[in-house]
């Protein structure tokens, strides 16, 4: 039992009236990635199985997830079951793709089941889904578990990149279905927060794992500066100055500063030349400060994940094709510009739009 930095009195409760369970008191909310790993040191047993706490299993669903492990072959990390919705209406995870920026979506997610061509029983897939899903503890401690610095969000496409480029796989296992509130959990942390944690790990998961970042680089980069450009121009208030050409009309504060603009700066502040007051704006900056803040350490987790390396990018993603699909405002024109065209990722991939791949 993992407590995650309550301030309810939890783990008091549990240490008191049930002194048989091992229980692991964190001092501050790590997220899923930090109790998961905290779990995962205190475990002994041959294999894990994880389950959000926003998911009801179906009948027989452990013994078919355990069953599928067992009789996996020994270079299989994980087996990943079957996601659906609470009434069992629509689907929610049979699989995921990878964006070549690092990001990743659920085909068919909120499609009618049935509608989409499901892997059948041991096929492979790039990730299992970290909220139903069974990993082999040994190999799983092998490759570092789940990334401790994700705190939440993108940990399990992370380890299915990282299981598939060290040379192991991730399996299929439909029959071990749950039902799933979607959202349930994760949006207590409001959209805002979520935007922060799906941006800095994209980009962290993407430094970390390609074989040849110098390549990669280039599509990643100009895809994140183009979000970044698109945001702060057309979702703040005040950012004439942030689009105008070179010497294209009197630029603000040009020439030598009257008295009364002295006065005024020293009693109110000089005028902003733009302001951001955008939240979505606000959430880029942030991931990005959060990856040049942390450089380092990313660096070193990628020299590791790296030396582990097996299996070259260009076999995985020929099974598995990065997708290029337009997610956020701006993308279309970005995706569709020569410049992004020029610079597109040189492994297999596909273009996609996203109203195929899940609906909103």
């Amino acid at each position: 039992m993992v407590d995650n930095g309550s301030t309810d009195g939890s783990a008091s409760v549990i240490a008191a009236h049930y002194p048989s369970v091992k229980l692991f008191a964190l001092s501050e909310n790590r997220g899923f990635t930090g109790g998961l790993a905290t779990a995962l040191r205190g475990s002994s047993a041959a294999s894990v199985v994880f389950l959000n706490n926003d998911a009801i299993p179906e009948p027989g669903w452990l013994k078919s997830l355990v069953s599928a492990m067992e009789e996996a072959p020994a270079d299989v990390v994980s087996v990943g079951g079957r996601i659906i919705d609470l009434e069992r209406k629509t689907i929610d995870f049979i699989g995921g793709v990878l964006t070549f920026d690092g990001h990743a979506f659920q085909p068919g997610f909120r499609f009618p089941l049935g509608s989409r061509e499901e892997p059948g029983p041991g096929e492979e897939i790039l990730f299992a889904c970290g909220g139903n899903m069974i990993s082999r503890r040994a190999l799983l401690t092998e490759l570092g578990g789940f990334d401790d610095d994700y705190f939440a969000y993108l940990e399990d496409v992370d380890l299915g990149w990282r299981s598939w480029l060290s040379g192991y796989r991730v399996l299929f296992a439909p029959e071990a279905t749950v039902r799933h509130a979607s959202g349930a959990t994760s949006e207590r942390l409001g959209n805002f927060e979520r935007g922060v944690l799906f941006e800095r790990n994209a980009l962290q998961t993407a430094i970390k794992n390609y074989e040849s970042l110098r390549d990669a680089a280039s599509p990643v980069l100009l895809a994140y500066l183009h979000r970044l450009h698109h945001f702060a121009t057309t979702r703040n208030g005040e950012t004439a100055e942030l689009v105008r050409s070179p010497f294209g009309g009197a630029a603000p504060f040009s020439g030598r500063p009257t008295l009364r603009s002295r006065l005024r700066n020293r009693l109110f502040g000089r005028r902003a030349l733009a302001r951001i007051d955008d939240p979505l704006t606000t959430m880029q900056f942030r991931a990005l400060e959060w990856v040049l803040r942390n450089q380092e350490q990313l660096v070193a987790k990628r020299e590791v994940v790296q030396k582990r390396r097996k299996r070259s990018d260009e076999e995985i993603f020929r099974r598995f094709p990065l997708h290029i699909i337009p997610t956020y405002p701006g993308d279309e024109a970005l995706m569709n510009g020569p410049l992004f065209k020029l610079l597109a990722p040189s492994l297999p991939s596909v273009s996609r739009n996203l109203s195929d791949i899940i609906r909103s």
